[in-house]
């Protein structure tokens, strides 16, 4: 009697994939609300007078990042103070870098024009944020191969199931009583 040859079984690992994707979700998604939680209780740090390139209605960026506000606004060239209704702050949840915005005026404060801006940010290299940061960016990157293994492992799957409906073709099976 001739033993069948029988497939590889990947389902296993297809199921070890799906399992190992939700735990490190979880796991960025508690990283990124423990670094969030703790970052306004941070020290905070002013920059002063940062020149910006040409405010407009798409906005500029700010140089430091983790902006908790602005103080004050002055056009770079006339030194005037730029009122708060004349602009928006926004700043990314992501990378915390911070954009300020013409919001238009009835000073008739020009459009395209480069402002200094004094505002306060988070002292984001205190220990207790940097290292939730590090540890979400650190595990954020497995993102970028976890598309690649879940390909492959379905890729995987699907040879098994070739493997093990045309795995005998060519064989002959012996049958004994």
């Amino acid at each position: 009697m001739q033993k069948r040859n029988t497939a590889v079984d990947l389902t296993d690992l297809a199921i070890g994939i799906l399992i190992l994707g939700i735990v490190v979700t979880i796991g960025v998604n508690v990283l990124l609300k423990l670094r969030d939680s703790t970052l306004t209780d941070l020290a905070i740090l002013t920059t002063n007078n940062e020149t910006t390139l040409a405010v407009n209605e798409t906005g500029a960026s700010l140089d430091n990042t983790w902006v908790a506000g602005i103080t004050e606004v002055t056009n770079s060239t006339t030194t005037e103070v730029i009122l708060a209704g004349n602009y928006t702050l926004s700043v990314s949840p992501v990378d915390g870098v911070g954009t300020i915005t013409y919001a238009g005026s009835s000073l008739g404060w020009p459009n395209n024009t480069a402002w200094n801006v004094t505002y306060t940010t988070y002292d984001t290299t205190e220990p207790s944020w940097l290292l939730a940061n590090n540890a979400a960016l650190g595990i954020a990157e497995y993102g970028n191969w976890f598309d690649i293994i879940v390909i492959v492992g379905i890729a995987g799957l699907i040879l098994a199931l070739i493997f093990l409906a045309f795995g005998n073709r060519g064989q002959e099976a012996s049958v004994s009583y």
